[in-house]
């Protein structure tokens, strides 16, 4: 297989790895069905490529199997002809008829932006991981209502939403119907009505949304947990994303989180993050903490998100 030659995943999906050895932490990706790649150079393996690929905006080496990869007629220097412009859609959000506070715990409530007074991220860039502290500090998500656990919901969408809205970031609690989406693509006016013209995400399905339409929203997808880490010490907006096997039941969706003089990401000796600092609602709820969940055999597919 030639240097530059681009290909395509043949199969519904293919693991892009870290290295040749087939276990669940080498995993970087998982690729889709007729996805591209650029073969970079043979494997140390027998059987394996190291290839480039684009994810969602951002080129991540990695290595894959061969056999699962076919050569894309007339296209050895190139990934080929770039997906047709996409018109640009407005943010979805569902306005409330009334206040909505941190404090309230039904399910009605918690569709909706918060509407009390709240810390936001205004910058400097100097100040805005300071500025994500405070945010934290506000939503109190191991004591607030809005976030807690009841009757066999948990509520990570919901925290992982409220954090990004008040640091100015826009991830989805209500997106477009298929309907509304052709209707805005084509120039119309849609107002977003529950049921209707919109509906809520839930954390498997925020996982598509992120991969779908995460990069026109300012979201870029990242690999390296390091690379992770420092730019939610920059006070960059940064999440990691999972979706479950079994789509009925729940996915789960986490803040990576700036340190703080208590609070650090697990680091090897040298200094790489092994497990980032994070903030979430779900099963259990905690300001900052985290092991490396997404790495499970229940979720399908995981990714780390960051947003400047």
């Amino acid at each position: 297989m030639a240097t530059g030659t681009v290909f395509e995943v043949v199969p519904l999906e293919l693991n892009l790895r870290s290295n040749t050895i087939v276990e669940p932490r080498s995993i970087i990706a998982r690729l889709r069905q007729g996805q591209r790649v650029r073969a970079l150079v043979p494997g140390p393996t027998a059987g394996w490529l190291r290839v480039q690929a684009d994810l969602q905006g951002t080129a991540v080496e990695g290595f894959v199997k061969a056999s699962f990869l076919r050569a894309v007629a007339g296209s050895s220097n190139g990934m080929g002809a770039a997906p047709a412009a996409v018109p640009h859609l407005r943010a979805a959000r569902l306005p409330s008829s009334g206040p909505i506070r941190r404090n309230q715990s039904d399910d009605g409530p918690r569709v909706f932006d918060l509407t009390e007074a709240h810390p936001g991220r205004p910058g400097p860039d100097a100040e805005k991981a300071a500025q994500l502290t405070d945010i934290i500090a506000f939503l109190r998500v191991s004591r607030s209502a809005r976030y807690a656990a009841a009757g066999g919901k948990t509520y990570c969408n919901i925290y992982a939403h409220d954090y990004c809205h008040l640091a100015d970031t826009y991830l989805p609690r209500v997106w477009w119907t298929r309907r509304a989406l052709l209707a805005l693509a084509a120039g119309g006016t849609v107002h977003p009505a529950y049921g209707t013209t919109v509906v809520e995400l839930n954390a498997n399905s925020l996982y598509n949304w992120l991969e779908e339409f995460g990069a026109d929203f300012g979201w870029r997808r990242a690999v390296d947990l390091t690379a992770v880490q420092a730019a939610a010490n920059a006070g960059q907006v940064c999440i990691v994303s999972a979706q479950r096997r079994d789509l009925n039941r729940p996915g789960h969706i986490c803040a990576v989180v700036p340190e703080t003089a208590q609070h650090r990401a697990a680091r090897q000796a040298g200094g790489a993050v092994t497990t980032p600092l994070m903030s979430q609602a779900g099963a259990s709820n905690f300001e900052y903490g985290g092991q490396v969940w997404w790495r499970a055999e229940r979720f399908a597919r995981h990714g780390f998100w960051v947003h400047a």
